[in-house]
């Protein structure tokens, strides 16, 4: 069932298959979805559109996605993250639990995922904000 109010969530991914079945599922909630391909080009949108959430691929060629996260910060987007991955490593996740950011594996439990969004939306709280 579509979420009363769309957000327009960044997504970021080096995996076209990812990017696009993602912004099927957020698109078919009603959301409205920008895709990049890696850091610096969703680095690029910033300031603009001042998305409701940015979803972050981990590993991905260059820039990492807590780099992304951190670069972020550093640009004053005041935007919570969402860190993904496909490699759930312990590394991976204590630097994300040490940086404050979720961490949702993939291939992403979408139902997990559109409850933080829709928690997000109500509750104003329970994402790391940038």
């Amino acid at each position: 069932m579509p979420s009363a109010a769309p957000a327009l969530i960044f997504v970021v991914d080096d995996d076209p298959a990812v990017l696009h079945s993602t912004r099927f599922l957020l698109e078919g909630e009603g959301h409205v979805v920008q895709t990049f391909a890696d850091g610096p080009e969703v680095l690029a949108a910033f300031p603009g559109r001042n998305p409701a959430f940015v979803l972050i691929d981990y590993v991905m060629p260059g820039m990492d996605g807590l780099e992304v996260y951190g670069r972020l910060r550093s640009l004053d987007a005041h935007v919570p993250v969402i860190l993904i991955t496909g490699h759930p490593a312990p590394g991976i996740r204590s630097r994300a639990r040490a940086a404050g950011v979720p961490l949702f594996e993939k291939p992403l439990a979408f139902d997990a995922l559109l409850g933080m969004i829709a928690a997000h939306k109500v509750a104003g709280a329970g994402m790391h904000r940038v």
